[in-house]
């Protein structure tokens, strides 16, 4: 017990920090209190606890199936219709991403394959697995990533808050929310949806397991158990936490080069996300707020939370950023190799690993 006191403590600190930006009305308070505070204590080197991955699969599993809940049948018919601009929010965010890594190659001379690894929304765990396998150092890549999922999950709440137009559309209730066969379904997924995606070998398979069978069961009619506020809490402090603790002193300290560059490719792809977002809800007739939370390159997980949390169309933010995933993680690695091919034929420089 006294050896994970340290890691209790932070809990404790990192709730609190939850309980006041709850307060002052931040909003996503008990996701972002904690990652501002635990952020703050791990970079100033106040706290050296590390806070085990394993803990994220927590918080993962308790918002996929709060997500899966609402895809009832009548938002997946909605969905449905919306494939066209699915895809073009996919297709705008790799272009837009390519685009930025560029710069950053100009400005801060990073390597052509660390930059689009690093600026391309992916999990920071799969871009720095892709990393290795290309023969670049999977540090700032993984870094860069992190980065910048705390940032738009910081940031895309309160633009959203401060300049969205009014009128977000409410959650599609769940069916039978309180009923002994809607907790038993809930459960069903919740414990069942992991253990299928890790046999059939999906990528984040504590996210997209249980948010897959969630869907289908609510999508079908069968009853579904809203998840307890005080639950929903609890993993948005587990992930809050975990994302704070990835900005040690140490790391910053030996990548002090890479924060320049993070900050301009994450501000830039933030910005080209919100032109995107600006253009895409006017050309399809989408509310601006929804297809900002669907394009923003954060991850799934925090991004359809706040879609939750601020009353947006959960199952079409979902949907942007799963139909991104697919449409980005197969093509990654090609991507990458032809773009250091291109450029190695321009500097004559060989490809990494060879």
């Amino acid at each position: 017990m006294r050896k994970h006191l340290p890691l209790l403590t932070l809990y404790v600190v990192a709730a609190l920090a939850g309980v006041l930006f709850s307060r002052v009305g931040t909003p996503l308070p008990w996701m972002i209190g904690p990652l501002v505070i635990t952020g703050a204590l791990s970079a100033s080197g106040l706290v050296t606890v590390a806070v085990p991955i394993r803990t994220r699969p927590i918080g993962q599993v308790t918002i996929a199936t709060f997500v899966g809940a609402h895809f009832t049948p009548d938002a997946l018919h909605s969905l449905l219709q919306t494939a066209p601009m699915l895809l073009t929010v996919s297709l705008f965010i790799l272009v837009a991403a390519i685009l930025v890594a560029q710069i950053q190659r100009r400005v801060y001379g990073t390597s052509t394959v660390t930059a689009l690894l690093s600026v391309t929304p992916t999990s920071p765990v799969e871009a720095g697995v892709l990393a290795e396998h290309m023969g670049v150092n999977p540090g700032p890549v993984v870094l860069a990533q992190t980065a910048r999922i705390a940032l738009v999950v910081t940031v895309v709440p309160f633009l959203l808050q401060l300049g969205a137009p009014p009128g977000a559309a409410p959650l599609a209730p769940v069916l039978h929310h309180g009923s002994l066969p809607g907790l038993a379904v809930t459960l069903g997924g919740a414990l069942l949806g992991p253990v299928l995606f890790r046999l059939l070998r999906f990528s984040n398979p504590f996210f997209l397991g249980p948010l897959f069978l969630a869907a289908l069961f609510s999508s079908v009619g069968l009853p579904s158990y809203e998840i307890p506020g005080p639950l929903l809490a609890i993993a948005q402090i587990v992930l809050g936490t975990w994302l704070g603790s990835s900005f040690r002193r140490e790391l910053l300290e030996q990548r002090g080069a890479l924060i320049g560059s993070v900050l301009l490719s994450s501000s830039l792809l933030l910005g080209a996300c919100v032109l995107g977002a600006w253009g895409i809800s006017a050309l399809f007739g989408a509310p601006f707020p929804t297809v900002m939370l669907g394009i923003a390159p954060g991850g799934v997980t925090e991004m359809a939370l706040t879609a939750g949390v601020l009353g947006q169309d959960v199952a079409l933010v979902t949907a942007m950023h799963l139909t991104r995933i697919f449409v980005i993680m197969p093509n990654l690695g090609w991507i990458a190799r032809v773009t250091h091919r291109l450029d190695g034929a321009r500097r004559g420089r060989p490809e990494p690993g060879e």
